[in-house]
């Protein structure tokens, strides 16, 4: 069974961006994330990007958990998380170089995207509490219900 719910939902994760533009020559992120979810679960496969100008010379990254790095092709810091335990807090800084150009455009700071899997948690609240199956071949169900909840398009504005 597959559903989909839009609103009263409960997010998995809290994610607080802070973005300082230092002139023309630097900008630094700091980015922290906080699950919100029981301690007794864990978030797999979990992967942050964080757009970055396209002038973009040199980074210097930090992370509290799992690898960053600057990818160019997809113009964004790429942070991933193998496991991330429900109730935890982690943090990436980064440092980003830009070189000097001669055009005056302000960078129009797309969102930050985010995916993840989260194992037996649902964020709409919905669960199985009843289920009977009728079978006269005399097949035996077994009791076990998987709850997986996905990002779809989890995305915070800058």
């Amino acid at each position: 069974m597959r559903y989909r719910v839009s609103d009263n939902i409960k997010l998995p994760f809290r994610l607080i961006p802070a973005i300082q533009e230092e002139g023309k020559s630097k900008v630094t992120f700091n980015v922290k994330v906080t699950a919100q979810f029981d301690a007794d679960k864990s978030a797999t496969d979990v992967v942050v990007k964080v757009p970055v100008p396209p002038n973009t010379a040199r980074t210097n990254i930090k992370v509290g958990a799992g690898r960053a790095k600057f990818e160019p092709d997809q113009k964004a810091i790429v942070w991933r998380i193998k496991r991330f335990p429900g109730g935890a807090e982690f943090m990436l800084q980064a440092e980003v170089d830009l070189m000097q150009t001669t055009r005056a455009k302000a960078w129009s700071r797309p969102p930050i995207s985010f995916n993840f899997n989260v194992s037996m948690f649902t964020s709409s609240g919905v669960y199985v509490r009843y289920l009977r199956v009728y079978d006269k071949s005399g097949y035996h169900a077994n009791r076990w219900v998987r709850y997986i909840t996905r990002a779809g398009q989890y995305q915070i504005r800058i």
